[in-house]
């Protein structure tokens, strides 16, 4: 008996300890092949690694009062040992600080679907750091992960009801569709729910945007804007991304694809073939 106990104490203290996804919630949606950990692990590495590009001017950059202090003081060996303490002391805050807000950026979050990963944020705008990584995949082609297929900025968590769901939308569009039109798609899809109908979904958003704007206008090829609904179980996420089949829907995998350019003799001579049909063509 008491074995059982203890068993069931230690689990339900690593059940605790673990984050859901809820309701009010920013951060990155990615799919991976059935490697969760390992795709978790490579999410942190390269949202670090972004973050780090992006934030970082923003934390410790710019010198100090204590170095700006210790560079016109410097009368006394008493001054300057002074100053070299409280600038190391600064440091050391920096350092800490940088760390503690790495550490607070990122949270794994349990979704309860296989091969499904979210990741919560503290940043203010998740899409901004997708993006930052989606244009420079594209231009660098450096295949980063191993693991991580998808990767998608999720601007907003709602409850998977359609109330809710247009209440949450309706403020997201109100920054995107409101005062300049534009052309849109969406992209839906979910995940353990027989609940929410998809095709009720995509006609009230539809109607919602052109409600915002009369001169947006759907596009399913080529849209300006695509607007992404991902159903996971009783949770909506939403977002609006741009460019979103251009980059090969936002599949980090294809993006570092070099594209193979053909340069057989076989495809040559057909070229050939096809110059000199329309030369002729064109004398004719």
């Amino acid at each position: 008996m008491g074995d059982n106990r203890k068993k069931k104490k230690f689990y339900f203290r690593k059940r605790r300890n673990k984050y859901f996804l809820e309701p009010g919630f920013r951060g990155f949606f990615c799919t991976c092949n059935f490697r969760e950990k390992d795709c978790v692990k490579e999410m942190y590495n390269l949202l670090n690694e972004y973050a780090e590009k992006l934030y970082t001017a923003e934390y410790g950059n710019k010198p100090s009062a204590v170095e700006s202090d210790e560079r016109s003081d410097t009368d006394t060996d008493n001054e300057i040992d002074i100053g070299d303490m409280l600038k190391g002391e600064v440091e050391s805050m920096k350092k800490d600080l940088q760390k503690s807000l790495k550490h607070k950026r990122f949270q794994v979050v349990e979704t309860g679907v296989s091969n499904c990963i979210f990741i919560k944020t503290n940043l203010p705008s998740p899409e901004e750091l997708t993006s930052a990584i989606i244009k420079d995949l594209t231009t660098t082609k450096v295949q980063k992960t191993r693991h991580v297929l998808r990767l998608l900025p999720i601007m907003a968590t709602c409850k998977a009801n359609l109330p809710d769901i247009m209440e949450c939308a309706g403020k997201l569009f109100d920054k995107y569709f409101l005062k300049e039109p534009s052309t849109f798609a969406i992209v839906f899809n979910k995940r353990l729910n027989s609940s929410a109908s998809r095709e009720l979904i995509i006609k009230e958003l539809a109607e919602l945007v052109v409600l915002k704007n009369a001169e947006n206008k759907a596009d399913l090829k080529n849209p300006g804007l695509c607007i992404i609904v991902e159903i996971i179980k009783g949770i909506c996420l939403l977002s609006i991304v741009d460019n979103y089949f251009s980059y090969k829907k936002y599949n980090i995998h294809e993006i570092c694809k070099e594209e193979v350019r053909d340069d057989s003799e076989e495809t040559q001579a057909k070229k050939f073939k096809a110059d000199i049909s329309q030369e002729e063509g064109s004398k004719e």
